[in-house]
């Protein structure tokens, strides 16, 4: 389909739009890859964006909501220690925010969570959950912007001892902020196409030296089918991204990426409720797979979508890539009380991807919308977005389940994940299983109890395995229209392959919650 682009063309510098260009640079293997220059001066789109943002917010309508959690946790174990065990009584405060913005042509929503505590040693006395994302429109049908900024905690080494919050002991314990600007333009051909262009500057910053910190630059422009075509549509892509990070000498290898794409896509409604799709394209990649696989290859994909009803839907496809077969589907079908989801992908990605596509609350986005006020149930646990220690790309292959129930007074969850990683890069590999469940159940009008009993193992190419255990209870009672307090306790316990890695905590918190 005349996707075997020729990358030896003449490709002398080229201007597109916003001060983007495009020049050759040959590469070691004598490649011929395509470099972006960006000449966007980044301080000046972000006061512009901010005073645009500002500007409409301010003029529109605006909500603001927030919490404050005051809490005593006793732990029987805070070093997490196999023996020689350490209890300690910690405080901790927790301020919480809750704000929506919406304006003729511009949009803000902030979740954010910070938690403070004296529990010392190697733990971090600050522990910051942030969810922000705004968009504007800067120059009517033309130009618009994108950003946002998410914070979370997570392990640095997924095998080594942590709890699951960032009050224990340890410093395997780090904080991401990942912040991501996105100006991009939007051209209407008519009916007969739909033209974007956009440049994405995504800054990951890692607390402390364990993780080196990482900018991603990227530009992406689409030309697909306008409204003159009905039941057939296309898509023309072409992608390029330049990972790059700030200490390659941590991990004794070049970890800076860039990957370069071009496709086609065809789709076509067959019938009301069933669309088939295809892609082809080919694919540049600067890296050396481990393996010796060219990684500058076609790529082709065929799939279905069908949704028999509104409530049920089956998104099915195969494809492959240079690194492998990529099978994928995603069900999901949902009745008056029951919900159910599952997925299968394989996928080509990186560990700060890992690290920065991950929801810093746990929620799903009907839950974040439907959310008023964040409680420490939410909150105060790490992520699950487990991934290896130092950067590198790596094939992710994902299996997720959840099912959730919604009562007239329980609500339950239950989910069964596997992530299965391959680095690319060098001969590693990580294998990552997790189920459990998660009940609610409202005994009164004041009186709520919620149980979470999870189980997780962690294995690495050498072999050795982790298998945590845990268990959480705990009763939330109202006292007041706006103030409540929850008794909880929680059990931990893991068996490690490793030396002295082994540990058993018992927690006990009492804390005192007020909605501002």
């Amino acid at each position: 389909m005349g996707m075997d682009m020729d990358m030896d063309m003449d490709m002398d510098t080229a201007p597109i739009v916003i001060g983007v260009g495009y020049q050759r640079v040959r590469l070691a293997r004598g490649r011929l890859m395509i470099k972006p220059h960006f000449y966007i001066a980044k301080a000046s789109v972000v006061a512009l964006a901010c005073f645009a943002l500002a500007a409409d917010v301010l003029a529109g309508e605006g909500l603001v909501k927030s919490g404050l959690d005051v809490g005593e946790v006793y732990t029987d174990n805070v070093e997490l220690e196999e023996d020689d065990k350490d209890s300690k009584l910690i405080t901790t405060v927790s301020p919480s925010f809750n704000i929506t913005g919406t304006g003729n042509r511009a949009n803000v929503r902030a979740l954010a969570a910070f938690q403070f505590h004296n529990a010392g040693g190697d733990s971090d006395a600050f522990s910051p959950r942030i969810s922000a994302s705004a968009d504007a429109e800067l120059i009517e049908d033309f130009l618009f912007i994108d950003a946002d900024l998410f914070t979370n905690q997570s392990l640095i080494d997924p095998l080594a001892a942590a709890g699951n919050s960032s009050i224990n002991q340890t410093d395997n314990v780090t904080t991401t902020y990942d912040y991501t600007i996105s100006p991009y333009i939007v051209r209407h051909l008519g009916q007969t196409a739909d033209f974007q262009l956009r440049y994405t500057y995504d800054d990951q910053i890692n607390k402390g030296d364990e993780l080196s910190d990482s900018v991603k630059e990227s530009v992406l422009g689409t030309l697909q089918s306008g409204k003159d075509f009905s039941r057939l549509s296309w898509t023309l892509t072409a992608d390029h991204q330049d990972t790059s990070y700030d200490d390659n000498d941590s991990t004794g290898q070049d970890s800076d990426n860039e990957q370069l794409s071009a496709s086609i896509k065809l789709g076509y409604q067959l019938f009301r409720r069933l669309n088939v799709n295809g892609t082809i394209g080919k694919e540049w990649n600067s890296f050396e797979p481990a393996d010796g696989d060219d990684p500058d290859d076609k790529f082709w994909d065929i799939g279905f979508l069908w949704t028999p009803t509104p409530r049920t839907s089956f998104d099915v496809g195969y494809g492959k890539h240079f690194f492998s077969t990529t099978p994928r589907f995603k069900f999901s079908h949902k009745m008056r009380k029951l919900t159910f989801e599952s997925s299968y992908s394989r996928s080509l990605t990186d560990t700060r991807s890992e690290r920065r596509n991950t929801n810093p609350f746990g929620l799903t986005d009907q839950e974040l919308q439907e959310l008023e006020v964040l409680n420490p149930d939410v909150y105060q646990f790490l992520t699950d977005n487990f991934t290896f220690q130092n950067q590198g790309i790596f094939v992710s292959e994902r299996f997720d389940n959840s099912l959730s129930l919604t009562g007239k007074r329980t609500t339950a969850k239950l989910y069964l994940k596997e992530s299965k990683q391959i680095r690319e890069d060098v001969d590693d590999d990580s294998i990552f299983t997790s189920m459990g469940m998660r009940v609610e159940r409202k005994l009164s009008s004041k009186n709520t109890l919620t149980s979470r009993l999870s189980w997780d193992e962690r294995e690495e190419g050498s072999g050795d395995k982790v298998d945590t255990m845990r268990f959480h209870l705990s009763l939330k009672r109202k006292i007041g229209t706006k103030t409540s307090v929850t008794l909880a306790y929680s059990h931990a316990d893991r068996d490690s392959d490793r030396i002295d890695n082994d540990y058993k905590e018992n927690r006990l918190s009492l804390t005192f919650s007020i909605d501002l």
